[in-house]
């Protein structure tokens, strides 16, 4: 049986003389999963212990590259013959493969020369009609020799790569229950960004179906950054308001306007610095380049869109990976469908946007209301 997992850092290796700092971070991370006994750190590998739950755990945490249940033993040629012999016996193969490692050059025998052992032990011991093949093998056995111990493994398994959660920062991140948003708030957490979450809601028109979405869907992307908060507005006051204003044709651009305006000052409140989203150019009214550029305009922080450039086949594909896609295709009452104009704007202008929000005196201070009275849920993974 496997005693150890060993885990590889991947890009973390490029980070120089910050490396340790993104280190450190991914221990963090780690430790929200891994009890802290169970966990050994150092400069290119992690071990813990193997365990199928730390197994489970691991495929959630970014900063990772790979993995690999492992058998940890001293460093001695007998106890790694004792386990090859284990591993051939349990397994099945008519090729294979020795690929060693010695990061400990004190030990006696060199790669070259542990692969051509080990190779021997494999050929002596193993009655079936077998060969070497380096290219395919049926059975590849790698051999890491480091400073204090061994390790003796079959599998890589990959890992989600990118940067540990948090060691970028944090993002306030507006998502709906649709599928695009989600697979933002996961690409997000793949660079580094620990994501809080900002959603709108319109009672009695948003029925419990849509909190519910919202809800699943931030359990699921918890589980990439241990926990998670969700700050949700009540924009019923708000939108009703909006929708008096003279040019119908404007109500969603003056509408998302107000979302960000919103986004920025909590932004600002919570030391936040920055803001994101899920839009994707040119795939809806709003998301033309002149309605981002019309829209952006009442933020001055960085707002991210780290689905800009994909097409809803990228985007789709992501989302079955991570598992919101099932929730996010269910059909429920989102504020946006519920507040669009039958032919909204699709190249608005600052300067009439500017004239419209004129009509609406009290829209500062209903803003500032919805903050006031938002309320956060927590969120474990």
């Amino acid at each position: 049986m496997y005693n150890k997992i060993l885990i590889r850092y991947g890009e973390l290796t490029l980070k120089g003389d910050n490396k340790k700092d993104f280190i450190n971070q991914l221990k963090r991370n780690i430790l929200q999963y891994v009890p802290k006994s169970e966990l050994k750190m150092e400069y290119d590998r992690a071990f813990t212990l193997y365990s199928e739950n730390n197994l489970k755990a691991l495929k959630y945490i970014f900063g990772i590259s790979s993995y690999s249940p492992v058998y940890e033993m001293e460093n001695n040629l007998k106890d790694i013959e004792e386990i090859i012999k284990k591993i051939i016996d349990e397994n099945s193969f008519k090729t294979f493969a020795i690929d060693s490692r010695r990061h400990n050059k004190n030990f006696p025998l060199t790669s070259a020369e542990l692969n051509a052992y080990f190779g021997g032990v494999v050929l002596k011991n193993k009655t079936d009609n077998i060969s070497v093949s380096l290219k395919n093998p049926d059975l590849k056995i790698y051999i890491e020799i480091r400073d204090k111990k061994t390790y003796v493994f079959t599998e890589y398994i990959s890992g989600i790569g990118g940067m540990p959660v948090s060691s970028s920062g944090k993002v306030l991140h507006l998502i709906s229950g649709g599928i695009d948003s989600p697979v933002a708030g996961y690409l997000l957490q793949k660079r580094g960004l620990k994501v809080t979450f900002l959603n709108f809601i319109t009672p009695p028109h948003t029925d419990k179906k849509t909190t519910d979405k919202i809800d699943q869907i931030i359990q699921i992307l918890s589980k990439y950054q241990g926990d998670a908060e969700l700050i949700q507005i009540n924009y019923t006051k708000l939108m009703n308001y909006i929708g008096l204003v003279s040019n119908q044709k404007y109500k969603i651009t003056l509408m998302r306007r107000s979302f960000y305006r919103i986004a920025n000052k909590l932004a600002k409140k919570l030391n936040i610095k920055a803001i994101s989203n899920g839009e994707s150019l040119a795939q809806v009214a709003s998301q033309t380049l002149e309605s981002i550029y019309t829209i952006s305009q009442v933020c001055d922080i960085p707002i991210f869109r780290p689905l800009l450039s994909f097409d809803k086949n990228e985007t789709i594909k992501i989302a079955t990976k991570i598992e919101t896609i099932q929730i996010s295709i269910q059909k429920a009452c989102e504020t946006c469908e519920l507040f669009a104009p039958k032919n909204p704007i699709t190249k608005p202008t600052r300067d009439e946007v500017l004239i419209l929000e004129k009509e609406l005196a009290m829209l500062d201070s209903l803003e500032n209301e919805a903050i006031e009275s938002s309320e956060i849920k927590h969120y474990k993974k």
